[in-house]
């Protein structure tokens, strides 16, 4: 299909800017997207149909002038950059083009997306909830969080965040309430508007999709073959209930045909990432939605449930616990983990590649899920390091007292008894005995 925009055509931008027209990308939902020259390097153009502008009025186009004007939270938004001109009664913003390498969410949900790994998956979430805690940290709020604004590198677990057009101060109505199946009871049911709150209950459905393979509340009432109007707004709104809530008298539970996924990778799911998604999900929770966890209680959890999964020799990624030795439920192989590192409130797996998180030492700031360090095999032995990934130096004691400082980019060997310290936190390497 041709677009509205002519290729070749010019248009004069906010910041006195010129934009030239290259190609014709694809139509979507609320207008067209165009590759475009914006003086002189390759950036995409969204450019609004003039019936959805028409549904707005004047503040849509002021709060995405700000936005243009306002520095992005962090590098994974595909932030607006700049607003153009009017054209017969629209407009559009220019933001950056989607690399190579990244795959839209919806391709997930129609089963075109393959993580390279369970730990991708989780390294994914990580992305998406710590670039949301930026984003609220700010004082804003998405407004209008769905699948199809997320790209995903399957590989690398890396998240970009686009359509950031309805970004908004918190509490501000720009007269957009969001995409359906993603949209938090009360905004189905009109009794608020999108907020911070909000984008909590549609990120928790995001989470969960992409950890366990399906929608959070389309259990088997979304399997019925009318799914009227009517029954889609008991669903999302008056009715919602989780597939996985343990309620004897849950009216949706996962079909065990069509979620047999679902509910295998549930069981398995540790049980302090199963009680955060229901702290978003229970009847409680969906009914007093200040109940919702933050971004930071996602972030501890999932760094933890990241550092606690192990790769069985069968191909099978194996959810450990407090970093002990344990069988791979696919083989029955025993998975031997020799060391675990002892943190304040549990202990993970001292296996190659192992992370320790900021979060984990109870950090709360822009640099949380910044890995303080890692444990890597030496070159010439093989034999596993804990390398300090910091700008600080560590206070390590043996277990005959001796202390040393290990400074930055250097590494401790991974022997039993050795503790050392972490932004005030001991660490300890110890020996499974299993």
């Amino acid at each position: 299909m041709d677009g509205t925009l002519a290729l070749g055509q010019t248009l004069k931008t906010a910041f006195n800017n010129i934009l030239t027209v290259k190609d014709f990308i694809a139509e979507v939902c609320e207008g067209e997207i165009y590759k475009v020259d914006y003086n002189g390097t390759e950036k995409t153009l969204k450019w609004y149909k003039k019936t959805f502008l028409d549904s707005l009025d004047k503040k849509f186009y002021d709060n995405l002038n700000r936005t243009t004007r306002t520095r992005e939270p962090s590098d994974k938004f595909l932030w607006p950059r700049d607003i153009s001109e009017f054209l017969n009664g629209s407009f559009g913003y220019v933001m950056d083009p989607i690399p190579a390498g990244y795959c839209n969410m919806q391709n997930l949900m129609l089963g075109k997306l393959e993580f390279k790994s369970y730990r991708t998956r989780v390294d994914t979430c990580l992305n998406i909830v710590d670039a949301f805690r930026e984003l609220h940290n700010m004082g804003y709020s998405y407004q209008d969080l769905n699948d199809s604004s997320f790209w995903i590198n399957p590989e690398k677990g890396k998240v970009l965040i686009s359509d950031n057009d309805k970004v908004a101060q918190d509490g501000e109505e720009l007269g957009i309430l969001g995409k359906p199946r993603f949209l938090a009871p009360e905004v189905v049911l009109g009794k608020t508007k999108p907020n911070t709150q909000t984008d909590l209950f549609s990120m928790a459905i995001i989470l969960y999709i992409i950890l366990c393979y399906n929608h959070p509340l389309e259990g088997i009432r979304y399997l019925e073959p009318a799914l009227s109007a009517e029954l889609q707004e008991k669903i999302y709104g008056s009715e919602a209930y989780f597939m996985m809530d343990p309620d004897t008298q849950n009216p949706n539970k996962p079909s065990p045909k069509v979620h047999k996924k679902s509910i295998a990778i549930w069981n398995r799911l540790p049980n302090y990432i199963k009680q955060l998604f229901l702290n978003v999900f229970d009847q409680y929770s969906i009914k007093n939605p200040s109940y919702r966890p933050f971004e930071v209680e996602w972030l501890k959890a999932l760094t933890r449930f990241r550092s606690e999964i192990v790769d069985c020799s069968c191909g099978n990624e194996v959810f450990t616990k407090n970093g002990e030795s344990c069988r791979c439920e696919i083989c029955g192989k025993k998975i031997k983990v020799p060391f675990k590192l002892v943190l304040r409130d549990y202990a993970i797996p001292a296996i190659k590649n192992s992370r320790i998180y900021r979060c984990q030492l109870g950090v709360d700031d822009n640099s949380a899920v910044a890995p303080v360090a890692s444990i890597v095999p030496t070159k010439d032995t093989g034999e596993l390091h804990i390398w300090n990934k910091t700008k600080d130096t560590w206070k390590a004691k043996t277990p005959s007292g001796k202390s040393k400082d290990v400074t930055p980019e250097s590494k401790i060997p991974l022997k039993d008894g050795i503790i050392f310290t972490v932004n005030g936190q001991e660490i300890k390497i110890e020996a499974n005995k299993n």
